[in-house]
């Protein structure tokens, strides 16, 4: 807050200068830089300290709590984009496990002695590949949509799907280049024993955020975050990642379900039918469910881990993703 200096005698004030460009002062022993503050008042904080920012926080608690907060604000919206996901997800891959089922159903009828058509098993695995990458394509999308809708519903804005979704494009590209690196390094770790994939896995959840968010480097800007705070930022992203370990064990397991009642080698076409859409539907809803969960809670850990290296605030955040 500044103070408008006294004019000349009789005239009262003067009008008050822009803040941001602070007048010269000439100092008065002729010596030295003018001072940038002259004429400018200090300003306490209000009694109690400053509200506290809707994303970041300084405990665990406040992560989980910010994050069932932006949940509760923004539910329909998340659930829009997981059910456009969803849909997606259930016309690609539902279809692609049809396919599948019912082509090793017509191998196990040759014998020994006939050359079964190959072609039939290839081809369903090309559309499965083509769907599975399809799918993967949709769910990053909806995933850099979805950090936008997060960030507007934490700054005080009604976050728009539609608005979310083409801010989102602008940035798929480079997440999917980003995500191939991610992915290659993880499947390295895992290669050379389990835990380094684990780690890796766990240092690329956020990922998303930090390619919406921020520029080029984003591999090693992912590994700096996560060090940032080495306990904050395990507790939150081994939050996360159990959530979503738990939804894919509770897929897995009807999955097996399935193949159990209807065995794709002896099962008739509308019971193969039927189980690879359960089963396919089943993964869908589960994933779809704990991410409108989750995606708040993994821009609520990006926005800790960041703040732990530099000032940072959700408006700050909004004006970033907006310039993207």
């Amino acid at each position: 807050m500044s103070v408008p200096p006294e004019g000349p005698a009789g005239q009262g004030p003067t009008e008050p200068t822009d803040p941001i460009d602070p007048p010269a002062a000439v100092p008065q022993d002729g010596y030295g830089p003018p001072s940038p503050f002259v004429g400018y008042v200090y300003t306490p904080p209000p009694a109690g300290g400053y509200p506290p920012d809707p994303l970041i926080s300084p405990d665990f608690a406040g992560w989980w709590q910010r994050g069932v907060l932006v949940v509760r604000r923004s539910w329909r919206q998340l659930v829009i984009l997981q059910l456009i996901l969803g849909g997606f997800t259930l016309a690609a891959q539902g279809a692609a496990a049809i396919m599948q089922s019912l082509a090793l159903r017509d191998l196990d009828g040759f014998s020994d002695t006939e050359i079964p058509p190959l072609g039939t098993m290839l081809g369903a695995s090309a559309v499965g590949f083509v769907a599975t990458v399809a799918a993967l394509l949709m769910s990053t999308l909806v995933t850099l949509a979805a950090v936008r809708v997060v960030v507007v519903t934490a700054t005080g804005g009604q976050p728009s799907v539609a608005d979310a979704l083409r801010g989102a494009i602008r940035r798929l590209f480079p997440m999917v280049g980003w995500s191939l690196l991610a992915g290659l390094i993880i499947i390295a770790g895992i290669c050379a024993c389990i835990l380094p994939g684990l780690y890796f896995w766990a240092v690329f959840t956020v990922l998303a955020p930090v390619v919406a968010f921020e520029r080029g480097g984003a591999i090693g800007r992912c590994f700096n975050l996560f060090h940032s705070d080495l306990g904050r930022s395990l507790a939150r992203i081994a939050t996360i990642v159990g959530i979503l370990f738990a939804g894919t064990m509770v897929a897995a397991v009807v999955a097996v379900a399935g193949d159990v009642v209807a065995d794709p080698l002896t099962a008739s076409t509308p019971a193969l039918v039927t189980a690879a859409l359960v089963s396919t539907a089943v993964s869908v809803v589960v994933t779809g469910v704990l991410r409108v969960l989750t995606d708040p809670l993994t821009v609520g850990a990006y926005a800790d881990m960041r703040a732990r290296l530099e000032p940072l605030s959700s408006a700050a955040l909004a004006n970033e993703i907006n310039m993207r």
